[in-house]
């Protein structure tokens, strides 16, 4: 059974799995998150919950080689009707370790399921053209822009949530194409909802905003307490979840900005509560800010304002990457040694 590729080639294998049509060898390769998911389904549906699932799994990597695999997959399953064995880094087998193979695709033994993870396929060489004949070859593709709606769909209705006019098309656009961001994303807008209730354009964006804001705050948090570490990684997730650059760089610049007028402000000895007017924030945050503040010299923040009008110039200008040109100005806003 060949498996075309597209946007709703993870719902169709996943789908079938669901429904215990079950083949006897995969060959999953391409995105990660894919590939995890219909392992995790066929874990279940090959091995259940039984006490004895553990006897009937079997993980091997590529080095293993042809005769390793074959010496296992035809081994009879311990208290329990089916085995799977799983092979990790598949891509490692040379395609003549592959052609030894193509017997047991002829004949695969009826209480195995093999499954075979990859990176990489070279769907040219005669083990996939047999394959695709008898079992399932899928190379997961990353999800397009045009697609992404389409499968926030499918997924929704192979989860069972229901979802109005709209409300897929809300999460593309909050999201980008990373699955993973969108199934962890359509989990959260479903269970904000509540069990049953549909979910609607507007809940997309309050739930979705609320946590692209939430990664923004951790964010400017982290450089104005010259956390070097926790603004990386909050850096790294944020542009892997597809946040603009030119947003994150507004959004430091608009805090930085605060700290130098909050130092000011205190400096001619103003009150919290007219500083947190003349900033723009509830009162209860003005603290924090003060805080962060006296950790900048008037002279730090002045190269503060430098290094985010170079970064700017570069997100505009340079063949740099976003990440790389985001993560120099983090580091140049969090320096191993004091600011002061």
């Amino acid at each position: 059974m060949s498996r075309a590729t597209g946007a709703d080639q993870l719902t169709e294998i996943l789908e079938a799995i669901e429904e215990s049509r079950l083949s006897a060898v995969y060959y999953l390769c391409g995105e990660a998150y894919a590939v995890d998911r219909v392992a995790l389904a066929l874990r279940r549906a090959v091995l259940g919950e039984a006490a004895s699932a553990s006897f009937n799994l079997d993980v091997l990597e590529g080095e293993a080689g042809a005769s390793g695999i074959l010496a296992v997959a035809r081994t009879l399953p311990m208290f329990g009707e089916r085995r799977l064995v799983e092979v990790r880094e598949a891509h490692r087998l040379a395609a003549e370790e592959l052609s030894r193979l193509l017997p047991y695709l002829q004949e695969p033994s009826p209480s195995t399921v093999l499954l075979l993870r990859a990176e990489k396929a070279d769907l040219r060489l005669k083990f996939f053209t047999e394959l695709k004949k008898r079992g399932v070859v899928a190379r997961f593709e990353p999800l397009k822009d045009r697609q992404t709606a389409g499968w926030v769909a499918a997924e929704a209705r192979r989860t069972k949530v229901k979802l109005l006019p709209g409300a897929a098309e809300a999460v593309a656009e909050a999201v980008g194409t990373d699955m993973a961001q969108l199934a962890s994303s359509l989990e959260q807008v479903s269970l904000f909802a509540g069990p049953g209730q549909p979910v609607g354009p507007d809940q997309v964006e309050e739930v979705l905003a609320r946590t692209r804001q939430r990664s923004i705050f951790d964010l400017t948090n982290a450089v104005g307490r010259g956390q070097r570490g926790e603004a990386l990684l909050v850096l790294r997730r944020m542009l892997s979840d597809r946040e603009p650059g030119v947003r994150i760089l507004a959004m430091l610049a608009r805090h930085l900005r605060q700290l130098w007028q909050a130092r000011e402000l205190s400096g001619r000895g103003q009150p919290r509560d007219a500083i947190a007017s003349a900033l723009g924030i509830h009162p209860f945050f003005v603290g924090d800010i003060l805080d962060q503040a006296r950790r900048f010299s008037a002279e730090a923040l002045e190269r503060t304002h430098r290094a985010l009008f170079r970064a700017d110039l570069s997100l505009k200008s340079s063949r740099l990457s976003e990440g790389m040109i985001l993560e120099r100005l983090v580091l140049s806003l969090c320096p191993a040694e004091s600011l002061h």
